[in-house]
């Protein structure tokens, strides 16, 4: 139902000309690091918030980056790519009119995505550039609730906070689609790649995944998710205990054990991402 009332609203956000042109650039091998500067350097107001965030701690470089070009050097294609995307997942967000703390939800959408990163990195997931994206795009199915039915989505929060009920138990009590099927629909709109399609459908349920090929990270998002939700409790609109797959550690090949290892990893890549979790806006105090 939900899905078929959204064919028709075009509000919904849609990665802009100079966006998707980064987007593109940057997923093409062939790419040359002149175009993909040349692209950024049309947005003057990317390009800044680009060398902020490059100059952040979270990538810890050992100078300060003045140029695009050396940005894109040093980091790579796939990087500079999440930024750019970071930096409009973030602009959207921001034009929901739901009663939901909008700061709250970005936080728990990027430090998924740094967790993802962190996971992938200790479990051996070569595509960590890809783990940060999937992560950060997992819930952004309720960018496109916060836009086009912003009292659904704040009703549904507060009923998850008053009962303590997970929020995607919610919406299959209800049976309504979930905020994963919508955010897949809205990554497929996007014209973005299959995965994160998967990742954004199934991280709640990963063990329901029927694409084996994308089983490892839609595990690995689903762990990010749980851990994110265990540090920041109620940040992603959901205030019913975090639930982690039976399933997870066999898929990725850790122990119980190795969980406390991870969640103290996560807290330091964490602590050193302020700038990426303030979605490169600079802090006013």
């Amino acid at each position: 139902m939900i899905a078929e009332l959204l064919k028709d609203i075009e509000e919904l956000p849609t990665p802009d000309f100079h966006v998707q042109q980064i987007i593109n650039i940057a997923s093409n091998p062939d790419a040359s690091v002149k175009t993909l500067e040349k692209a950024i350097s049309t947005e003057p107001t990317l390009s800044l918030k680009v060398l902020k965030l490059v100059n952040s701690a979270y990538y810890g470089l050992p100078k300060k980056v003045t140029k695009i070009s050396e940005a894109v050097m040093i980091l790579g294609f796939k990087t500079v790519r999440n930024l750019a995307l970071s930096l409009f997942t973030y602009s959207s967000l921001n034009r929901g009119t739901s009663k939901i703390d909008k700061k709250m939800l970005w936080k728990h959408f990027m430090s998924t995505a740094i967790i993802s990163e962190v996971v992938a990195k200790n479990i051996g997931y070569p595509e960590q550039e890809e783990a940060f994206m999937a992560g950060l795009l997992h819930d952004v199915g309720k960018i496109v609730l916060d836009i086009a039915f912003p009292e659904y989505l704040t009703t549904i929060v507060n009923k998850s906070r008053e009962s303590k009920i997970n929020l995607y138990k919610l919406e299959k009590m209800l049976d309504v689609e979930t905020h994963n099927e919508i955010g897949s629909y809205l990554i497929e709109k996007w014209q973005l790649p299959e995965l994160y399609q998967i990742v954004s459908k199934f991280h709640d349920e990963p063990e329901e995944n029927t694409s084996p090929g994308f089983n490892s990270i839609v595990f690995i998002v689903h762990l990010s998710n749980y851990i994110s939700n265990l540090l920041y409790p109620g940040y992603s609109g959901s205030f019913g205990d975090p639930i982690l797959s039976k399933d997870t550690f066999k898929v990725l090949g850790i122990k119980p054990s190795d969980l406390l290892k991870l969640i103290v990893k996560s807290k330091d890549s964490l602590a050193k991402a302020k700038d990426l979790m303030e979605g490169g806006e600079d802090n006013e105090t």
